[in-house]
């Protein structure tokens, strides 16, 4: 996290916040407080733990031998409070089975229901899934479409820098790498599969 400020004034939008286990860590270092903090509580710190029982953040604890990720605990909490869409902050990190797994959260989210997105100083990543999907007011800026799963059919670009008309995406290929967003309304239309898109700051 090279730039603080934007997850604080990021954070302090939304109307719920849910930690999963060792993000704590980085949220009391950043002078967040969540609502909840889930997990098996192996990664946060005790000082933390400690500081955020004085501010009333609800601890919600999970054995150490579990099914799924403190992650997806926390996607589960949030659908089960009755929330539809959801932003993960931070989904990058050090260990790059948590990075993949954090990102398949995209098609575990949509299984649910949900509307997810994934956040951080650099990237804003969400699925598109079957039909036609508007991307509006990011014109000039780059975007990449990544098949997830399968093959992607019947791909059709319009108001990009690269349009396709139709066009079947195999799982491995890199052609919708780094396009560009060429109009204030650009639309993606997608007929068969699912495609992570990934929008990119503008300085990188």
């Amino acid at each position: 996290m090279n730039n603080p400020e934007f997850y604080k004034e990021l954070a302090s939008s939304y109307e719920l916040l849910i930690s999963a286990d060792g993000a704590s860590n980085r949220l009391y270092e950043l002078k967040i407080v969540p609502d909840y903090i889930v997990g098996d509580l192996d990664s946060i710190k005790i000082e933390v733990e400690e500081y955020y029982k004085t501010q009333k953040t609800t601890f919600i604890k999970f054995p150490a031998k579990k099914d799924k990720t403190d992650t997806e605990l926390a996607i589960d909490l949030a659908k089960d409070m009755g929330y539809k869409n959801i932003t993960m902050l931070g989904f990058l990190g050090a260990r790059l089975d948590h990075m993949l797994g954090n990102i398949f959260m995209l098609y575990y989210a949509q299984q649910l229901g949900l509307d997810l997105e994934l956040v951080d100083e650099n990237n804003k990543a969400w699925l598109i899934t079957k039909g036609k999907t508007k991307i509006l007011n990011e014109k000039n800026r780059t975007i990449s479409f990544i098949t997830l799963g399968d093959n992607a059919y019947r791909i059709t670009l319009k108001g990009f820098a690269y349009p396709l008309d139709k066009y079947n995406l195999e799982l491995g290929s890199t052609r919708c790498i780094s396009n560009i967003i060429s109009e204030d309304k650009a639309e993606i239309e997608l007929e068969i599969g699912n495609l992570i898109a990934i929008l990119t700051n503008p300085e990188l």
